[in-house]
């Protein structure tokens, strides 16, 4: 009888060795106003640059809307997602970095979503985002490298409005320049999205 159970033992102890590679770690974090819903991050252990975000429903686990999926091809780094909200919970800004841990030149996005009184639906900003415009001075027989950019989530304004920055970073003669300005998206009643409020590019210089 003991040989049985040291046999069972050392099998089970197998079968969860094996398992453990393929078991995914999962991150719930940026819980709404209400405390209603927040981010949960599924992590597969074998495959760090595919991961699941979805926005769920904290007491229940049920998934309100997936924000990317393990099945898509792009690489991504999840640490990097971030959730802004409104005040009321019913609005959600959704800030990622569709480029793996360790790449040099990032690409940042955003996406929105809306609670309709059952879930939440997507709303995509529109595809000409304001940019900034870095001055560099004494710009004469330099090659500009790009290091990458894009937009992210701020914050919600009592008006509805959704305040954003946009960050380009270029690297010029031994010295990086990252101009960073901020703007606000406006929606009307069916959540359609405008630029308005366009700020003055703001530039860091840094070797």
């Amino acid at each position: 009888m003991k040989t049985m159970r040291t046999c069972l033992f050392v099998a089970f102890a197998c079968y969860v060795i094996y398992l453990c590679p393929s078991i995914a770690a999962q991150e719930i974090k940026y819980p709404s106003p209400d405390g209603r819903f927040a981010l949960r991050i599924t992590q597969p252990k074998d495959d760090e640059y595919h991961p699941t975000v979805e926005l769920i429903e904290k007491d229940s686990g049920k998934v309100m809307v997936t924000l990317h999926s393990v099945s898509d091809t792009e690489l991504f780094d999840a640490s990097e997602s971030v959730l802004v909200w409104s005040a009321d919970s019913k609005s959600v800004a959704y800030g990622f970095q569709d480029s793996p841990p360790g790449v040099r030149v990032v690409s940042r996005g955003a996406v929105v979503c809306f609670w309709n009184g059952s879930g939440f639906d997507k709303v995509f900003l529109p595809e000409n985002l304001p940019v900034p415009d870095i001055k560099f001075p004494n710009k004469k027989g330099g090659y500009e490298k790009p290091y990458g950019g894009g937009v992210k989530p701020l914050r919600w304004l009592k008006s509805g409005d959704l305040e954003m920055s946009s960050e380009d970073e270029v690297m010029l003669r031994g010295k990086t320049y990252t101009g960073v300005l901020q703007f606000t998206i406006s929606f009307d009643a069916q959540h359609h999205a405008s630029v308005k409020n366009i700020g003055k590019t703001k530039t860091k210089v840094s070797k």
